[in-house]
């Protein structure tokens, strides 16, 4: 019998636990992330052979579990089991190296590979220098941002910015009438990483000029040397805001990460291309499995 309840906050010492003794560079396991969408999606967690696992109730998705690997046949029994409630439950974020180890897996299971959900991660010591011709425009951005606001400032988020992180967001989300079923829960994750901000293991930066936020950014430790960015937005008419944002926030983790994981484009053109432009280092595959 596999017992699950519903993720809540008094499980972050079990989360941070389980993560630092068996690291996952998904973001889809930073506890930013698991509390905050996972609110959304109604998240469960639960402790089966020592290990922990992670149901998505609402898409029937179930994480690979974080501890020890199970062998493909104790995985199959466990997706079989949810798939008595949950009709569709498949196996996601399936490390690579696990299907390298174990290649056995796909005499059990069928494995898909997912372009949208696939993560970008950039070494952090590229996104400051900005080096070479093919970010050489970034470059010049930055440089127009900071001579045209030359007095901004870069700001520690706390609880306090809530209102005008959300107001600033939701009118970058208006004035573009961008709409859709990611972009409206983003808001709504946004609004609980905010207001449970100081239980959250979560940090930003805002950028200001005159009082007013031209962006922000909001990160948190992925693994010892990677943290995932997991909100970002600026304002469109201060030519640079969005390299300014990507800069400034490198610069601030450069000291502590080596890498930076800036999440999935979802499938979206246009963040596709933004992303792609900033040259990944690699991308991080999105793997997932269903029983054959």
């Amino acid at each position: 019998m596999i017992k699950l309840e519903n993720l809540e906050f008094k499980h972050i010492p079990l989360l941070k636990e389980k993560l630092a003794a068996y690291p996952r560079q998904a973001c889809d396991y930073a506890i930013c992330n698991l509390l905050t969408w996972g609110k959304l999606y109604n998240n469960q967690i639960g402790i089966y052979k020592d290990r922990l696992l992670i149901l998505n109730p609402q898409y029937e998705s179930l994480c690979f579990p974080i501890g020890a690997y199970f062998s493909p046949s104790e995985l199959l029994e466990i997706i079989q089991w949810f798939r008595r409630i949950y009709k569709k439950t498949e196996l996601i974020l399936i490390p690579e190296e696990y299907l390298a180890e174990t290649p056995d897996f796909g005499k059990l299971f069928e494995v898909s590979e997912s372009e949208a959900w696939a993560e970008y991660i950039y070494r952090i010591e590229t996104l400051v220098k900005l080096p070479g011709k093919k970010l050489h425009k970034k470059k010049n951005l930055v440089s127009q941002f900071v001579r045209s606001y030359p007095d901004y400032k870069v700001l520690q988020i706390t609880a306090d910015n809530k209102d005008v992180i959300l107001s600033f967001t939701a009118k970058w989300k208006r004035e573009r009438e961008i709409d859709g079923i990611y972009l409206n829960a983003e808001l709504k994750a946004l609004g609980y990483a905010m207001e449970y901000w100081d239980e959250l293991p979560i940090e930003g930066i805002l950028i200001c000029h005159h009082n007013k936020i031209a962006a922000f950014s909001i990160f948190s430790e992925q693994t010892r040397d990677t943290v995932s960015v997991h909100f970002e937005k600026f304002d469109p008419d201060k030519k640079g805001a969005a390299q300014i944002i990507n800069w400034e926030t490198a610069r601030h983790l450069q000291d502590k990460y080596t890498w930076v994981n800036r999440e999935q484009d979802l499938g979206l053109e246009g963040l596709r291309q933004a992303k792609k432009t900033y040259i990944p280092e690699y991308m991080l595959k999105f793997l997932s499995a269903v029983p054959l």
